[in-house]
């Protein structure tokens, strides 16, 4: 394959050839001497509760079964399959359990003895304890006391573990509140949990604010540290890295990155830039994040957008004249064209690039287009070509999409003609 390029020449570990093809500033000593990068991250999905919360969507407890599989063969860490506050999560928790799936079962469960108590009775895996710690929800909400709260996760969490439980607490608008407060909190219920998770309810952290945060939980319990985020500002998959980067080794994340409001920081997409850009492993099996985004997209019946990141439907679709000369250009070297995306199509379950054509064409994806219909380009003059690009585009701009192929092969007849045949003549069709 060409090695070098005017001296430069990738390699490990931010290259393989054909598979990868990452920035070799993320693996600068100097960067990673910044990082406290765990070696893996635990993906804790939280898609069958946090997902079903978003307005609208609901999902069966067959569904809610079937979709946990898919989970489970995608490779995450655990799941949160519902609230054991309710009969048909219960059920379905139940049949989870009866399975013994690979990823451990690990339900939401409010500080209230009702769902201690099931999860318990369900013997899950673990337990996530969850409330929210913002003071002034504490006064004015739930008309409890810091204290009162501390007791009753003792308690809680006591319980919990002399029933051979993993139990992870989760507060949640923790971004809100004042460090000082954060720290008294995290430090009185530690030595009583197994893992700390914060919540940036509202992802409004700042990711050097994240690091800071995350690394501070760290020091003050001296226990594992899990994060939480949503993407109300666009922060989410920003606000993850940056935690893992403090040495979060446990996120919580969503499929589609369905959730309350604008989402949690979607599963796929974290899976992929943990394990892609930096070299973390997460255990997920990237290429299934395409066939599982797909059945969420449809038992949620919540569309993914088509430029979404990882399993968009058009993101390894091209129509820039400028980028489909680069493409075509590398695909006669050992790179493929594939070098001129993130990242390969196939390592997120996806077939391969397609090349669109509207206002955007240019003569490289016309000559391309041309030899995939069997034209011999060499013997179609410079002015054809020319003529061909214009009509396309032109037809582009007035349909203001990428042309379906039906219109496109009645340009391309009416500009240049039936294609020859190895006899000369033209192929009728």
């Amino acid at each position: 394959m060409e090695k070098e390029a005017f001296g430069f020449a990738p390699g490990e570990p931010y290259f393989e050839a054909g598979k990868r093809w990452a920035s070799p500033h993320n693996y600068n000593p100097e960067v990673r001497s910044m990082l406290s990068l765990p070696d893996r991250v635990m993906i804790h999905d939280v898609t069958l509760r946090d997902g079903e919360q978003t307005p609208g969507v609901a999902f069966s407890p067959q569904e809610k079964v079937f979709l946990a599989q898919l989970l489970d063969k995608l490779g995450v860490y655990s799941i949160e399959p519902g609230l054991p506050a309710t009969q048909e999560d219960r059920e379905v928790i139940k049949t989870l359990m009866e399975m013994r799936p690979r990823a451990r079962i690990v339900p939401l469960t409010r500080v209230r003895e009702e769902d201690v108590e099931a999860v318990v009775n369900l013997k899950c895996d673990g337990m996530l304890l969850e409330f929210g710690i913002n003071p002034f929800l504490l006064k004015y909400v739930y008309k409890i006391t810091p204290d009162m709260l501390v007791d009753d996760i003792k308690k809680f969490s006591t319980y919990a573990k002399k029933a051979g439980m993993y139990v992870e607490f989760m507060g949640w608008d923790a971004f809100r509140v004042e460090e000082w407060f954060l720290k008294d909190f995290f430090q009185e219920i530690a030595p009583y949990v197994d893992r700390v998770t914060i919540s940036d309810t509202f992802g409004m952290g700042h990711p050097i604010a994240t690091v800071h945060l995350v690394s501070k939980l760290r020091s003050w319990t001296n226990k594992p540290v899990g994060f939480h985020i949503h993407n109300d500002f666009g922060l989410a998959l920003a606000g993850a890295i940056m935690a893992v980067s403090a040495g979060a080794d446990l996120v919580h994340s969503s499929v589609n990155g369905l959730g309350e409001r604008a989402g949690n920081v979607a599963t796929e997409e974290l899976a992929l830039a943990l394990e892609y850009l930096l070299g973390v492993e997460t255990g997920v099996d990237l290429t299934q994040v395409a066939s599982v985004s797909a059945a969420f997209e449809e038992a949620s019946k919540v569309k993914v957008s088509d430029n979404k990141p990882v399993v968009g439907k058009r993101i390894f679709d091209v129509e820039s004249g400028i980028v489909v000369h680069i493409l075509r250009a590398l695909e006669s070297t050992s790179l493929t064209g594939n070098a001129i995306f993130p990242f390969p199509p196939n390592l997120v379950g996806r077939g391969s690039y397609s090349v669109r054509f509207g206002r955007g064409s240019g003569k490289n994806a016309v000559l391309m287009m041309l030899e995939r219909l069997g034209y011999d380009v060499s013997t179609i003059s410079d002015e054809s070509i020319d003529q061909l690009t214009e009509e396309i585009k032109r037809a582009g701009l007035i349909l203001k999409s990428v042309l379906p192929e039906s219109i496109l092969l009645r340009i391309v007849r009416d500009v240049i003609g039936e294609p020859m045949s190895e006899s000369g003549e033209q192929k009728g069709g």
